[in-house]
């Protein structure tokens, strides 16, 4: 067990910095274009969150829970941001194709590929009758986070964000059957 430990506190402030950037950059940014931002103001706010951890790291304080910590570190570095009068844009179209091409897996065929595309213009028009916390909970719930820590990310109580989650659900839903 003390040769375990020794490993661990060998991991220096930039060797888990480093990690945490490549296990959760993507993910932030794709929540944060989700939330409205641009792509510059997406990649400024997830650049200061891990600036903010690296500080963290520094003082030997690393989160407990680090992708809880990062996406709420992210989401009021934006919201300070809006709230300071630079507001941005929701997503485009030609945005969430270029996402759509990135994560596109290379050996789907052509039938795959229309049938792809039809769910993602499906899901495009569906997200649309959401609100934004509900739009925003369900990608933090997709992303595997838990609901105390989407009430954490958002700023809300425990039960808000269980029932952002139901209501956005239940939309999408309702517009799949056709209700």
């Amino acid at each position: 067990m003390a040769g375990g430990r020794d490993a661990a506190a060998d991991v220096t402030a930039a060797q888990a910095l480093e990690r945490s950037f490549g296990e959760h950059y993507e993910v932030l940014y794709r929540f944060l274009r989700l939330c409205g931002a641009s792509d510059a103001a997406a990649e400024d706010c997830v650049q200061e969150a891990f600036l903010r951890l690296h500080e963290q790291l520094i003082r030997k304080r690393p989160p407990e829970n680090m992708r809880a910590w990062l996406f709420r570190v992210v989401y009021r570095v934006w919201l300070d941001r809006w709230r300071a009068g630079r507001r941005e844009v929701a997503a485009g179209d030609s945005t969430w194709d270029s996402w759509s091409d990135v994560l596109r897996d290379p050996a789907v065929t052509a039938d795959e590929e229309l049938l792809a595309r039809e769910r993602r213009e499906w899901l495009r028009r569906a997200l649309r009758h959401l609100s934004q916390v509900e739009r925003q909970a369900l990608h933090l719930r997709a992303d595997g986070l838990r609901y105390r820590e989407i009430a954490e990310v958002l700023g809300v109580s425990y039960w808000s964000g269980v029932e952002a989650v139901r209501r956005a659900l239940d939309i999408l839903g309702e517009e799949a059957h056709g209700l």
